[in-house]
């Protein structure tokens, strides 16, 4: 009876993992290049980029559905030529919960309970905001976002707010320890789908900075 548990086990892990993975396997990513590999970070490189993006209400530590399924409906034919677009990576939502405005390519999050921010999907590669089905839903947004030098910390695991919390805090400080300026406030980028592992997750904060 044990070995039949064990197996059943087994397979079930098997199957979650697979789960994870496939749907990852081949999703397009933006494109962008490793310039130097620091203590607790590394600095990129990117190059544009265009992302669709949306509001999210926020309730603790928990974000509303909303704004995921609007942007899921957009890239699955809810746009002006019935177009069905690849899914890419990552989401991306902000890691600032302040409320402030904060320049270029981050969006604007506030903090407490029913707080509203932005989610977005990144596009597939070599496609200009123009060149990209006009969502039906007003609620939808094109954007490009230019190619700018970004400092990234990756962690596996579920991405709760305590944990980016922390991930978040640890790269901005050793940004202050090297001198390094930040343009914009820290952007969450979640590269799985929900069911995924943790142990299987792939999640990052990244920082737009000025190199001196």
């Amino acid at each position: 009876m044990i070995t039949i548990v064990a197996g059943i086990m087994m397979i079930i892990l098997l199957i979650w993992i697979i789960g994870g993975y496939v749907p990852t396997m081949n999703i397009h990513t933006p494109a962008h290049t490793v310039r130097e590999k620091r203590a607790g970070y590394e600095i990129r490189e990117y190059e544009p980029y265009v992302i669709a993006e949306t509001l999210q209400k926020r309730s603790g530590d928990e974000a509303s559905p909303g704004g995921f399924n609007e942007l899921f409906r957009y890239i699955s034919g809810n746009n002006v030529t019935r177009s069905r677009l690849d899914m890419s990576a990552p989401v991306l939502r902000s890691a600032d919960r302040s409320g402030r405005k904060i320049p270029m390519s981050a969006p604007v999050l506030k903090d407490g309970a029913g707080g509203t921010g932005t989610i977005a999907f990144v596009m597939p590669p070599g496609k200009r905001p123009d060149e990209l089905p006009l969502p039906k839903s007003a609620a939808v947004h094109l954007r490009e976002i230019p190619a700018r030098t970004v400092a990234a910390v990756s962690f596996t695991g579920y991405a709760t707010d305590a944990v980016l919390g922390k991930y978040t805090a640890e790269l901005l400080a050793a940004l202050k320890r090297d001198g390094i300026v930040t343009r914009s406030a820290p952007l969450i980028a979640l590269y799985n789908p929900p069911w995924t592992p943790p142990f299987m997750r792939r999640n990052e904060v990244l920082v737009e900075i000025v190199l001196p």
